[in-house]
């Protein structure tokens, strides 16, 4: 029997050092930390874990250094469930490290040192990548950089001579630094996720509305812009809805975003409506907030966090949405 067809997920590959403060320092002073976690990190590896927690396979494409971090990543994503054959290890190269101050908030900055993940090229790319590819998931962060950004290129061009969907999340800092470069690689792309703020910055429109709308005309299938605290729109060729953020006790928003985007990916891929599927990518992104780090949230996990939700509010809103996403969930 053949393999079920993956997601390919093209990003940094990070070991994430996260210090959890009871404020941040200013300039020339000392932060305390009073927690400290290490995991995998990077937004393909994030959400790539959450989809493999779904029961969605998944293939992880990137590069790791020669260094004592390498073992400990290698290890995480097998952890995770997450397929490795296109993870490649590179000799003289340091592999990713970040490290995290997250305030008592649940805000986080982010110190970082990308390391290998700089020099993946088109060169280091499998001959039969494609093969067997469901979705091409990018990062915004890839076209920073000149050998990723030829290598997501190729994989663009990969992609549309085989009819794959391909899905990103912008980022904030490509947008800000590389706004012509994001909006052409806009036009080739099946599932957009961004927030308001790059969505502000790319359109140039206030309102999250015409936000949506001005994205979709480059041809995008469908349009998520997160709010944080605030939920989401979500837009497609029919329509636009806005889903609220689940109440849930944050600790750390780290991979919130990386898990919503997953959330989203999930519901296009198994024909979701995109109601169900925004309400999926809430629900995992405020799961992501409720533990320090990068999340691993199971299938079970979310179906149990929904089913208390339905229980717990039986007029709930989006209570259409919701059965269809605990449905789906339950389908083996």
């Amino acid at each position: 029997m053949s393999p079920k067809p993956s997601v390919l997920m093209f990003g940094d590959i990070n070991v994430d050092n996260i210090f959890m403060l009871s404020e941040f320092p200013e300039p020339g002073r000392d932060g305390y930390a009073n927690h400290v976690e290490m995991s995998l990190g990077g937004v393909g590896c994030n959400s790539a874990a959450v989809l493999a927690g779904l029961d969605q396979p998944t293939k992880l494409l990137g590069a790791v250094g020669d260094d004592i971090w390498s073992e400990f990543v290698y290890g995480e994503i097998q952890k995770a469930g997450i397929d490795t054959e296109y993870v490649i290890t590179k000799p003289g190269f340091k592999t990713g490290l970040i490290f995290i101050a997250v305030t008592p908030n649940g805000e986080r900055t982010m110190f970082s040192h990308r390391g290998v993940n700089l020099t993946f090229s088109p060169e280091d790319l499998p001959e039969n990548v494609m093969d067997n590819v469901r979705l091409l998931a990018l990062s915004g962060y890839l076209f920073l950089n000149s050998e990723q950004f030829d290598t997501a290129w190729r994989l663009l061009e990969l992609a549309e001579q085989q009819h794959i969907p391909v899905s990103i999340d912008t980022g904030l800092d490509p947008v800000l630094l590389v706004p012509d470069t994001i909006r052409d690689v806009l036009k080739h792309i099946s599932i957009l996720i961004t927030g308001s703020e790059e969505a502000q910055a790319l359109t140039g429109c206030k309102n999250s509305q015409d936000q949506v709308d001005a994205l979709l005309t480059l041809g995008v299938e469908q349009v998520a812009v997160k709010l944080g605290r605030d939920g989401a729109w979500l837009g497609w060729k029919d329509g636009i809805i806005r889903e609220p953020a689940f109440q849930v006790d944050v600790l750390d928003t780290t991979s919130a975003g990386d898990a919503f985007s997953a959330g989203l990916i999930f519901g296009y891929l198994n024909e979701i409506s995109p109601g169900g599927s925004l309400l999926l990518a809430n629900a995992l992104g405020g799961l992501a907030t409720t533990v320090y780090g990068a999340a691993r949230i199971s299938r079970q996990d979310v179906l149990s966090f929904l089913q208390k939700v339905h229980q717990e509010n039986t007029d709930y809103a989006g209570k259409k949405a919701l059965l269809e996403v605990i449905q789906r969930l339950t389908e083996s």
